[in-house]
């Protein structure tokens, strides 16, 4: 035992009671899963490494590891109680499968009969790099003491299959150690095989209730019973023909009284779904079933080969053939068809496919059959192979569709669909790569319409995902992150030139994803032309872009930074602070552009903001600050510049912006602002501060 394995599963153990404790995307359990994964990595494993899931602890390397610590509590119990026997890690494991494993770790502290098996969990989560082995639970069948022939009969048969040589290496038709047989004490049988059980059972109905709880499935009423013969019927009717061909014909015998038995209608399924076609097909012992049929039940099932697809009446002939009856009951059984054909079909079939007036000409219309093929046209005549007109006019509109069928469009619809279903995000990132290099083809060719169509479902896609599988979902917006690039972008500004409406209509269909390539484009001196033309199909939809924009505004250049400015002005309230933050940054133009900004969006918070640049703002940005103050609706211009112009200390540091305020504001509000101007007349004879007395005389200018 290795430190690093102990300190592998430790750091396992803790990533699985974090998100046990904490929300899973907290810091705490993403901090958990990483650590995790380095100590995984660290081990240097070429190899998978398998822990098994023992009775008190685990085991890896054949080391005991875990008891009475952490791993105990948080690994091994789960498991334990998950009838998990072993996990097998490959070394490909990525950080994602860590968090969905622990997650799955905590559901199984508390299993349930109805959730689903740890294995199966982990499937249906997209996890392909951990394999997890579940224990078996063997159902347990009651058998007893088998009478004396019994046992001699599957002594005879274990000797018979030992003498057929074998075709290839074994492969097991149910799950091994599934199933357990309880014998009487004095049988000495140390296995038991599906073709024994055949023998012991020695009722085909029986051996298919078995075999159905073999695969979990419960059959404990009739009705379930009923159910397990038509659903295992292959399966028992391939264990009762792998048998001698003497004891064969005894269980084919009680299949077929097993058979009748069921009631009409699930009889009649069975009769249609497999024993009918094994007949016309040769395979599932057809014959050897429906051979045992009394005459009257033999005739109704015959006279149900008419409702099998593409079927016609000369198939009755050919499945009298293959019956191999004698000639005696096949006279008895003609007469008993032809008058069940003459009173009418069932309810449940179809009338032209009950006579043979709804198939014309089938022999003349037959498809060409080569030398090589069978020359007993019997089987081919039996079924409307012909290429009639319908038949004609189908193939023609196969063709057309195909003709029609745009190829790229398939395949994005493709992609999507599978996306939509796939649980993990490596899969659908490999899906969506394919599909977005079939869209970049696409829009080189100027084909809009299909990009638009693509990226608007890929992102209604995502926005059903986020709630139940948000990083499937984050897995298909990097998809159209990364169909943004420059010649994307480009394309899209080429074609804001020619055609805004559709320009605009695909920046809205891919709104927050367009934001890195348009920024990026700035980057590059020869580009911002480009990039600027779709400054304002960004702002009609500024609302869904603008906390993507606000997010990389701190980081971007000047030219890139004007222009999000811009776009943020249309997006309404939410981001006046990070707008007046440009105005440190110390460029003019972007103090000057956050101002128009603020003006745009031109609520309360954004005219605090403007008038806290005049008061204070540096001397470079003061005179877009009032510009910007009387681009705010009037009543809130007004009202901030009222606040400013009650200020002494402002008038007393910025007599010059003083002036123009108040003349700007007699301008615009007349009279209302006569006490304020009175209240400033009196600066005029402060003689020794020549600024504040232009103010004043300023005021009484404006006052008369």
């Amino acid at each position: 035992m290795t430190n690093s394995s102990v300190d592998f599963l430790q750091s396992l153990a803790r990533a699985a009671r974090q998100l046990h404790t904490y929300p899973a995307g907290s810091r705490l359990c993403t901090d958990a899963i990483e650590a995790c994964h380095s100590a995984f990595t660290a081990l240097e494993r070429e190899e998978s490494l398998t822990i098994r899931v023992g009775p008190r602890e685990l085991h890896v390397d054949d080391d005991a590891i875990g008891r009475g610590t952490i791993i105990d509590q948080e690994l091994w119990r789960p498991l334990h109680r998950a009838r998990v026997a072993s996990v097998e890690i490959e070394p490909t494991v990525s950080v994602r499968d860590w968090a969905q494993f622990c997650a799955l770790v905590n559901v199984s502290r508390r299993p349930s009969s109805q959730m689903s098996s740890f294995p199966e969990l982990l499937l249906e989560s997209g996890v392909s790099t951990i394999n997890v082995r579940a224990r078996p639970r063997p159902e347990l069948f009651e058998v007893g003491a088998p009478p004396a022939p019994v046992q001699a009969v599957v002594t005879r048969e274990r000797v018979r299959q030992a003498s057929i040589p074998a075709s290839g290496t074994a492969k097991h038709l149910y799950p091994p150690d599934k199933g357990w047989i309880r014998l009487d004490p004095t049988v000495a049988y140390e296995s038991i095989s599906l073709l024994d059980l055949a023998v012991l059972i020695n009722e085909p109905s029986e051996l298919a209730v078995m075999l159905t709880r073999l695969i979990d499935e419960d059959a404990g009423d009739d009705e379930a019973q009923a159910r397990a013969l038509e659903h295992r019927y292959a399966d028992v009717v391939m264990l009762v023909g792998a048998l001698d061909a003497r004891l064969g014909r005894i269980l084919f015998s009680k299949l077929a009284h097993a058979v009748l038995a069921l009631d009409s209608d699930r009889r009649r399924s069975l009769l249609r779904r497999a024993i009918l076609p094994g007949l016309l097909d040769g395979r599932l012992h057809g014959e050897a079933v429906l051979s045992e049929f009394p005459d009257m039940d033999l005739a109704d099932a015959l006279c149900l080969l008419l409702d099998l697809d593409a079927a016609s009446a000369h198939v009755l002939p050919m499945a009298l053939d293959r019956l191999h009856l004698s000639d005696e009951r096949r006279n008895m059984l003609t007469p008993l068809i032809k008058r069940k054909l003459d009173a009418g079909p069932p309810g449940d079939v179809p009338h032209d496919r009950w006579s043979s007036s709804g198939f014309d000409a089938v022999a003349k219309s037959l498809i060409r059959v080569g030398q090589d093929h069978a020359k007993d046209f019997a089987g081919f005549a039996a079924f409307d192979l012909a290429m009639t007109d319908q038949t004609t006019s189908a193939l023609a509109d196969v063709r057309q569709t195909l003709v029609l069928t745009d190829a790229c469009k398939a395949q994005l619809r493709c992609a999507l669909s599978l996306a939509r279903v796939e649980p993990n995000p490596s899969v659908v990132e490999t899906m969506l790569e394919r599909g977005a290099a079939a869209l970049l083809r696409v829009h080189r060719t100027a084909r809009w319409d299909t990009v638009a169509d693509f990226v608007m479902h890929l992102e209604q896609t995502a926005a059903g995902l986020e709630a139940t599988r948000p990083d499937v979902a984050r897995a298909a917006r990097d998809t159209i992150i990364r169909l943004c690039d420059r010649d994307f972008m480009l394309h899209l500004a080429q074609l804001a030139r020619t055609n805004r409406d559709e320009a605009a209509a695909i920046i809205t269909s891919i709104g927050v994803s367009l934001v890195p390539g348009w920024l990026a484009l700035f980057d590059e001196p020869t580009n911002r032309p480009r990039a600027r033309q779709l400054v304002p199909l960004l702002s009609d939809c500024a609302g869904t872009v603008a906390p993507a924009i606000a997010e990389r505004l701190p980081s971007l250049a000047v030219d890139a930074a004007c222009a999000a400015l811009t776009v943020l002005g249309f997006a309404g309230t939410g981001h006046e602070e990070i707008i007046a933050a440009q105005v440190d940054a110390g460029d003019e133009r972007l103090g000057r552009e956050a101002m128009r900004a603020l003006a745009r969006i031109g609520s309360r918070q954004a005219a605090g903001l403007i008038a806290l640049q005049i008061d204070r703002g540096r001397p470079l940005v003061c005179p877009a600050a009032e510009e910007a103050l009387w681009r705010l609706p009037r009543p809130l211009a007004l009202a901030r510049t009222r606040e400013l112009l009650e200020r002494r200390d402002f008038v007393s540091r910025h007599p010059a912006a003083a002036a123009r305020l108040m003349e700007r504001a007699v301008q615009c509000a007349g009279g209302s602002f006569d006490p304020l101007l009175d209240s400033l007349m009196g600066l005029r004879f402060q003689f020794w501060r020549p600024g504040l007395a232009r103010v004043g005389a300023k005021a009484r200018a404006l006052r008369q």
